[in-house]
């Protein structure tokens, strides 16, 4: 008798510790941020060039490169080693693979995938979807929206406000319409209680217990897409900004889940244009250390994951010529390929001739191209190979347009490609592609169940860990 008492006090006592331990692995805060198309080698570059920058020695690692977990994690999608944006930003969103293209619908039976953030809201959280690109644009659209095709925006931008989360910002949406409209996303905004806000002031007045906002940042192309970090517009936003406003406002005593996108990586990096990827990636990082900073308040219930949805340009570092391995010569470029472009076509459409030597200057001054005393000197064959783009657009007048979609690349590259080309070449780098690849991404993780990260996993894997530790709904 009196050992089946003792046997049962040492179960419940075990019982008892054993909740401890799950109450311990249970997140209530999440910051899942992904670098779109961010590599291995483009953070590690990203790295090296903050070094040169600071004279920190060989590399000056990031933030999240100090995370206490490093792993890798598969991409595939359901129909393709190669995945796009939104299979993989589906497959992290819902635990489930689906087809390139698809937005969280199953490639089979095209039933919808519900979504972690979607489980969040049903179970009481609040919900944040940030991104520095369109908000339905792929990898945002990935949490909130169900569609066939990616490319479906009007149908996805629809969609965001039936999700009923608490936050949306960055970008905007690719066609918001009018509220008159009633096929528009603004009526559908509307009429679901949202405000879309685009003014500075009105995103900084936001406070807590604010909710159902879309803020989109007054810095924006026409695609809705953030302007780029290296070009220094003081209009725009930052994505760490807005970090910060959404931490403030999702805030409470449930908790809360939010995604974080740098997009813009990846359409740099589709550019094959380092040194604009680099500079996103640093404002990447400014986002996250926003997320770190809550973490340090809340260590027993926080968890961060940065990962990337896919890998893009296959960049190598180093390349076997001459001119060594010197990441710091990009300092010298002070403006993005889309910007250069957009000077170009301006200079085009003045009403005069514009000689060779004139865009050659331009060259030296916006990327250092040609000036010797930076190392930076031109060969026969570059200059021949820059003349021939030259001719193209200011002889033979072929358009370019600067704001034409980023996947939208001829064979034959533009002036301004060639000119980030030449200049990656003699820092000492290589490109694979100007699309993406099949290589793991990395995952860096800090927080309430790092430990499940630790060794590669999967993409959909993501979603099924954050369901476990959320103690979301498994159907």
């Amino acid at each position: 008798m009196i050992f089946n008492r003792l046997n049962k006090f040492v179960i419940v006592f075990l019982l008892f510790f054993a909740s401890l331990g799950f109450a311990q692995q249970t997140a209530k805060y999440v910051f899942l941020f992904i670098g779109d198309g961010m590599g291995d080698n483009s953070i590690y570059a990203t790295e090296i060039y903050k070094a040169s920058l600071n004279g920190q020695g060989r590399y000056e690692p990031l933030s999240f490169s100090q995370f206490p977990v490093q792993s890798f994690m598969t991409t595939y999608s359901a129909n393709s080693l190669i995945t796009d944006s939104s299979a993989s930003g589906s497959a992290m969103a819902t635990g489930k693979k689906t087809n390139n293209h698809m937005v969280c619908i199953d490639p089979v039976t095209k039933e919808k995938q519900e979504t972690i953030a979607e489980k969040a809201k049903r179970s009481g959280y609040k919900v944040g979807i940030l991104s520095s690109v369109a908000i339905d644009h792929a990898t945002p659209a990935s949490f909130f929206a169900h569609q066939e095709s990616r490319g479906d925006y009007n149908e996805i931008a629809l969609q965001l406000p039936l999700s009923n989360f608490d936050f949306f910002a960055g970008g905007g949406v690719h066609d918001i319409g009018t509220k008159s409209d009633k096929n528009s996303a603004a009526y559908q905004i509307d009429k679901y209680g949202y405000k879309y806000i685009t003014t500075a002031k009105e995103i900084k007045d936001l406070k807590k217990g604010d909710t159902k906002i879309v803020a989109v940042n007054p810095g924006t192309y026409s695609g809705r897409e953030y302007y780029w970090e290296i070009d220094n517009r003081t209009e725009s936003i930052p994505l760490s900004y807005f970090t910060k406003k959404g931490i403030e406002l999702l805030d409470n005593d449930k908790g809360f889940f939010m995604m974080i996108e740098g997009g813009k990586i990846d359409w740099a990096l589709h550019s094959n244009d380092l040194a604009s990827s680099i500079y996103e990636t640093i404002a990447f990082d400014d986002a996250i250390k926003e997320a770190v900073k809550f973490y340090n308040n809340h260590k027993e219930e926080t968890l961060i994951i940065v990962t990337a949805d896919h890998e893009t340009g296959g960049l190598s570092l180093g390349n076997n010529s001459n001119n060594g391995f010197n990441l710091g010569l990009f300092k010298n470029q002070k403006i993005s390929a889309q910007e250069f472009e957009r000077l170009l076509k301006n200079l085009k459409e003045e009403e005069r001739k514009i000689s060779f030597e004139e865009v050659l200057g331009l060259i030296q001054t916006n990327f250092g191209l040609g000036d010797i005393s930076k190392g930076l000197e031109l060969n026969k064959a570059e200059k021949k190979w820059l003349y021939e783009a030259y001719a193209n657009e200011f002889i033979e007048r072929r358009e370019v347009d600067p704001d034409r979609d980023y996947l939208d690349h001829s064979a034959e590259k533009p002036l301004a490609l060639r000119v980030i080309t030449i200049l990656g070449d003699k820092a000492g780098i290589t490109w694979g592609t100007d699309g993406h690849t099949a290589m793991k991404v990395p995952v860096k993780v800090m927080g309430v169940g790092q430990e499940y990260f630790k060794s590669t996993i999967d993409n959909t894997d993501i979603a099924k860990i954050i369901i476990k530790l959320m103690q979301l709904p498994i159907n």
